[in-house]
């Protein structure tokens, strides 16, 4: 046999039986029921102790129109009905001024994280030299990466990427209503399951090492998010226009989650508080990733078809033409058919077209990056091995002022008050000299956007 037919034997079976199985398994991110977490899960080290003592004796406020009300976060409403609306979104609650030191360590879940991603059974890889770490005077969590290589920084396994359609049920492209909601719920179904869940350590790592069901309300992902102000740190944002318009957004997003929550299927918010509902969709909302992933059935099965039809011609060309130069020619056209669908880029707003079909995915590890305008990152997804797979630029290493290397990516397009609603900080802001409270941060933060948008 010729070097062209072993090549499309090879390519057939490496594409077809991974296609195959995928085609006819489209329920693989499904979660199953709730497993609660051990009574060991329950005491874990001091920090997770003083984390909760400051959270239950923290009251937290709630601004509704009727007038401000105030109520412990440890609080956990038993029927779905009395639940009230969380202040969770509206600010994480008082006026402190205290550190955000207070709480967990920064770093808290990380190490747990990197050996749950590398062990046997989740199976993800990274390039030597990727760690997470602290920059910016201990204050902001992101990845330190030393090494030279730029491709394959990180692969993620698909067996533990969560995932659901994000715009493939409409017809302009608009993001299909709920993709967020349904996504977290799976995430805190994962979340709920301890360390029986396949994703046990990327909760930690989200949680930073708190378990998830020993508080009413895990740390905040994004912790300076606007939704965690309080009415004094907003008002700071009212001498802009633009600054208006973000806090009318922000009570719309408040709203819209809260009525997520109200019409979720009885089986999901029975197992949830609405704390723990709305602790997933800002995960969610400041960590997803969307792009044509190979999700949707009539996807899957477009992605199929191409590579066996091609890998098939192909090898009826050379069975019935053996030696014949444009048989060769033709199998050689065939083969770029059969590898065509192995690799699909990102989709995100830095590229693709406005209707363009998503998915959209949390990916571990890959989110943990902090974001930069100018980072030269993509993220790629390979069906044939069932990967997520991060590649970088040169842009996408920047030494910093402690003499490090911190790893950043683009998220893709993001306004200032993309930025400050959903994530809880602006680009291109210089460092803080000393570490800030959380009024002082947020201070530095809405002068900057006032300044940039007045």
């Amino acid at each position: 046999m010729g070097r062209s037919n072993l090549l499309f034997a090879s390519l057939l079976g490496a594409v077809a039986g991974p296609l195959l199985s995928d085609a006819f398994s489209l329920d693989r991110n499904a979660v199953g029921g709730v497993v609660r977490p051990r009574p060991q899960q329950l005491q874990r080290a001091s920090q997770q102790a003083q984390w909760e003592n400051t959270k239950s004796n923290n009251a937290i406020q709630k601004v509704s129109a009727g007038g401000t009300s105030t109520h412990s976060s440890a609080v956990v409403f038993a029927d779905n009905k009395s639940r009230r609306r969380s202040s969770y979104l509206s600010a994480s609650t008082s006026a402190s001024t205290e550190p955000t030191s207070a709480g967990p360590p920064i770093l808290g879940g990380t190490e747990a994280f990197e050996t749950w991603f590398t062990s046997s059974s989740v199976g993800g890889k990274q390039q030597p030299g990727l760690r997470h770490a602290t920059f910016q005077s201990d204050t902001l969590r992101g990845l330190e990466y030393s090494s030279s290589k730029e491709r394959g920084v990180v692969q993620v396994p698909e067996s533990v990427v969560l995932r659901t359609d994000y715009n493939r049920n409409s017809n302009d492209g608009r993001p299909d209503e709920g993709w967020d909601a349904r996504l977290a719920v799976m995430l805190v179904k994962e979340c709920l399951k301890g360390e029986e869940s396949d994703l046990a350590g990327y909760c930690s790592l989200l949680t930073r090492g708190v378990p998830f069901d020993s508080v009413a309300v895990p740390p905040p992902t994004a912790p300076d998010a606007l939704r965690h102000w309080t009415p004094q740190q907003k008002a700071r944002l009212q001498p802009s226009r633009k600054g208006e318009r973000l806090l009318k957004r922000e009570k719309s997003q408040m709203r819209l989650w809260n009525d997520l929550y109200d019409d979720l299927p009885p089986e999901d918010a029975s197992i949830m508080s609405r704390e723990q509902f709305l602790w997933a969709m800002e995960a969610v909302n400041s960590r997803a990733f969307k792009g044509n992933f190979g999700g949707g059935l009539l996807n899957q099965l477009q992605r199929l078809t191409i590579p066996i039809i091609a890998a098939a011609f192909g090898a009826i060309v050379l069975l019935t033409n053996p030696g014949d130069a444009t048989a060769e020619l033709i199998a050689q056209v065939c083969t770029l058919a059969v590898l065509a669908p192995a690799i699909l880029s990102l989709a995100e707003e830095t590229g693709g077209t406005a209707n363009a079909k998503a998915d959209a995915v949390l990916l571990p590890y890959i989110d943990s990056a902090n974001h930069s305008d100018d980072a030269d990152s993509n993220i790629e997804y390979d069906p044939v091995n069932g990967i997520f797979i991060l590649d970088i630029g040169k842009k996408c290493k920047v030494l910093e002022d402690d003499g490090r290397t911190q790893l950043y990516i683009n998220y893709g397009k993001r306004t200032d008050m993309n930025l400050l609603l959903d994530y809880g900080f602006l680009t291109n802001m210089s460092a803080a000299k000393k570490n800030l409270s959380d009024d002082e941060r947020r201070a530095r933060l809405a002068k900057e956007f006032v300044r940039r948008n007045s």
